[in-house]
């Protein structure tokens, strides 16, 4: 089954979904039932099945489907929870600090939730265009090899070549350059402005250099450029993992709310 049709049919599916529950809300009400309970349990339904995500990846090793298979199904899982949130709380912002407190953490869970769908469907392609993959644990390692390399060649330039230029230029501009992360945002967004601000300053540099040190920078230069590589990743990874430390726990969080508000709404048979 090709992309276009596993999206057609998924959204179809969400859809006749979403029609059932407005038939059956309306239906409730008509007959003079409360509603708002059917819809808030099979909202709290949705909501336990997409938080089985997390469970699933642990258990890879059992058949009980593939992980885009439950990738597809917490995206579209996501979308009816959205739709039958604005039901339960008939798209108005409920009343109470409670209500709208668990209200608060369901938006900020959805939006998490949307941004983060957005960065592993741009980040990962962005990640496989710039080289090999790089192994998260392994960033730092490679960091500090570079590093050695890179003060390796400046000492052996000093000596060889009597000349403090390149060394100079080292301590002042890549020194810090090789010992951390540099231009996080600039990577985010795709940038290597800083990049080519830095070979205008190797290029500047050049031009007071004989032939052997111009060798020399250019070894520099390659080194940078893999640094800024590594950069790239770190960045990219890094902000996927960080979106993963806001959107559990707040998944979490909203869910113990939502389990309480359940308790609370049955023990005094209210609604919201």
């Amino acid at each position: 089954m090709n992309f276009v049709r596993r999206r057609i049919i998924n959204i179809s599916i969400i859809v006749v979904l979403a029609a059932v529950l407005v038939f059956a809300n309306e239906a409730y009400s008509t007959a003079l039932y409360q509603s708002e309970f059917l819809i808030g349990w099979v909202l709290l339904f949705v909501l336990l099945l997409l938080s089985l995500y997390r469970i699933r990846k642990p258990l890879s090793m059992l058949p009980i489907g593939s992980s885009a298979s439950w990738v597809q199904l917490h995206v579209y899982g996501g979308v009816l929870s959205i739709f039958l949130f604005g039901i339960h709380t008939g798209w108005q912002i409920p009343d109470g600090w409670f209500n709208l407190l668990m209200a608060t953490l369901f938006v900020l869970v959805a939006g998490s939730g949307i941004f983060g769908m957005i960065l592993m469907r741009t980040l990962p392609r962005r990640l496989t265009r710039r080289g090999e993959e790089v192994i998260w644990e392994r960033i730092p390692v490679f960091r500090r090899e570079l590093k050695n390399m890179a003060e390796q060649i400046v000492m052996e330039t000093t000596q060889k070549t009597h000349s403090n230029t390149i060394a100079e230029f080292y301590s002042t501009r890549l020194s810090k350059f090789f010992s951390k992360p540099k231009h996080r945002f600039l990577h985010l967004i795709g940038s290597d402005r800083a990049l080519f601000a830095l070979f205008s300053e190797f290029e500047n540099l050049e031009r007071y250099m004989n032939d052997k040190e111009k060798d020399i920078s250019l070894q520099l230069k390659e080194l940078v450029v893999k640094k800024n590589d590594l950069d790239f990743h770190h960045v990219l990874q890094r902000s996927m993992r960080l979106w993963l430390l806001v959107h559990v726990p707040l998944t979490y969080s909203m869910l113990l709310l939502t389990v309480l508000h359940a308790v609370i709404v049955h023990t005094y048979r209210g609604g919201l």
